[in-house]
């Protein structure tokens, strides 16, 4: 992997993550649900990782970033990067996309796979899938807004808590619906009013999307087939 240099960080911003800032300055405290990835440098970038992955940055300069793969997400003030999907991730990734194009078809939205969504000034996330009502504000310049519905994946090396954070994340910024989705465990959780993280098995359906309905056990089985 050929190296490439960040692009320069300000003295107030380029903090060392697990120091203090160099102006001796008392660092902003970042969620402990952050740091498993987060590097001090890119010489200690890990193999297939983003050398931007855990650098403190600004917005403008994380807006400015090549784009890579997987993406790279915005999380006050750190860039992280996305799990590598394997190939359950990417199967149930397109099955979903597949069903919401036919859903938009008949009542109108958008969707579509990791579009880089502004969910607050200093937090960018990606969702898996996403799709937007009808109704709904899709973006703001070259920014897309929160959506109606946003779906995880969970990839192997992603913990469930990481993901069910994101998934909050979400709620707390406008979403309507979050599912979670494991094709690995094959479960599916929901967030969405009073609920959060609820088991859903059978169909899947919402009040947010209506006339949807997925029967889970047949989406499962298409993994199977593939």
């Amino acid at each position: 992997m050929s190296a490439r240099s960040p692009p320069p960080l300000k003295a107030a911003i380029n903090q060392p993550i697990d120091g203090t800032a160099e102006n001796g300055a008392e660092p902003r405290a970042m969620p402990l649900r952050y740091t498993s990835r987060m590097t001090q440098s890119p010489a200690l970038e890990l193999e297939g990782r983003s050398i931007y992955d855990g650098q403190r940055m600004s917005v403008e300069q994380y807006l400015a970033l090549p784009e890579e793969k997987p993406y790279l997400e915005y999380v006050d003030g750190v860039v992280i990067q996305k799990a590598m999907p394997n190939k359950k991730h990417m199967i149930l990734a397109g099955e979903l996309i597949f069903e919401f194009v036919l859903y938009s078809r008949e009542h109108g939205g958008t969707c579509g796979p990791e579009g880089r969504t502004r969910l607050a000034t200093e937090r960018f996330r990606l969702p898996d899938v996403a799709y937007w009502a009808l109704a709904k504000p899709l973006e703001d310049g070259k920014l897309l807004l929160p959506p109606t519905l946003a779906v995880e994946i969970r990839s192997p090396d992603e913990t469930r808590r990481h993901q069910r954070d994101k998934c909050r994340m979400y709620r707390e910024h406008g979403v309507e619906v979050c599912w979670l989705f494991d094709p690995e465990a094959r479960t599916v959780e929901r967030f969405e009013g009073d609920a959060d993280a609820e088991p859903v098995t059978g169909v899947l359906q919402s009040s947010h999307l209506p006339g949807f309905s997925l029967a889970l056990a047949e989406l499962w089985s298409r993994l199977d087939d593939r």
